[in-house]
């Protein structure tokens, strides 16, 4: 699935993210460290998955793989396409309907904490989706 775990993304409280296939379609891998900081009950509960993995000495969650990275590689990398101003208002209305379905449509209530650009996801159409908040 992560072909050894040759391909990192990114780094976290939870542990290591890798790139992945799972059935022909790319995916995000996150597992689990030994020394994480967050633990298990908070890594398990953080997202709704594609699937999972929990042997004997891994754990690890799967997640929808979003091919443009975060918010923040577009609006600071100078090596990162330029987002027009229409990709800006889109990425901008999914946050707050995102943050308005925590709000408002989840029971009870979820409140964020940590809204910030390293925390917006973008998908291979610049659909943004909010990331790591604990429940």
């Amino acid at each position: 699935m992560t072909n050894n775990f040759e391909r990192v993304l990114g780094k976290g409280g939870f542990g290591t993210v890798y790139h992945g296939y799972m059935d022909h379609t790319q995916v995000a891998i996150k597992m689990l460290s030994a020394s994480s900081v967050q633990g298990f009950q908070q890594f398990h509960a953080e997202a709704i998955l594609v699937g999972y993995c929990n042997d004997e000495t891994k754990v690890g969650l799967v997640y929808e793989y979003m091919a443009n990275g975060n918010l923040l590689n577009h609006l600071s990398d100078s090596r990162s396409s330029i987002l027009t101003w229409e990709d800006r208002l889109r990425i901008a209305t999914d946050t707050a309907q995102g943050l308005e379905y925590l709000h408002c449509g989840c029971k009870p209530p979820i409140m964020h904490r940590d809204v910030k650009s390293t925390n917006i996801l973008l998908n291979e159409n610049f659909q943004a989706k909010i990331s790591d908040f604990g429940l």
